[in-house]
């Protein structure tokens, strides 16, 4: 016959019960949603490039010689490793990734908006749009009623 160890309930539960109420009080907060600020210097490549080349997209539409060559000269500056250096700055845990995501969402929403009022080649100086994060959701159930005011 197969003896088992004998398990020692209380010294069990004095090791399980400190984890629990560590993991408990990491789960009931929130990620602040990312901002520029908080990106490492692969994640604001990728950010800076997918906004530079929207720019540039925006600028050969207007001028389509100009914005060949603006796009030619991008090609040309980051070059055939554009891609390696891209897929080594972007996050790689599901949590990052996902809130890289959203930021970038953000921010080329941003930039579509800007790119309306100052389109072509003089939005390619100014600063990366930096959107502050969207509110969040309400229910339905529990918002305030207007008339209620």
């Amino acid at each position: 016959m197969i003896s088992l160890p004998k398990l020692h309930l209380r010294s069990t539960w004095r090791r399980l019960v400190p984890l629990a109420v560590l993991l408990a009080a990491g789960c009931d907060q929130e990620e602040r949603p990312l901002q520029l600020a908080d990106l490492t210097p692969g994640e604001l490549r990728i950010v800076e490039r997918m906004v530079v080349l929207e720019r540039a997209k925006s600028a050969a539409l207007l001028d389509r010689d100009a914005g060949e060559a603006l796009l030619d000269s991008l090609a040309t500056a980051w070059g055939d490793s554009s891609l390696t250096e891209t897929q080594a700055g972007a996050p790689v845990l599901p949590l990052r990734a996902e809130a890289f995501g959203d930021l970038l969402r953000r921010v080329m929403a941003a930039e579509q908006e800007s790119l309306l009022t100052v389109p072509g080649a003089a939005r390619l100086t100014r600063p990366l749009p930096d959107p502050a994060p969207a509110a969040p959701a309400t229910n339905a159930a529990t918002a305030a009623d207007p008339s209620d005011q």
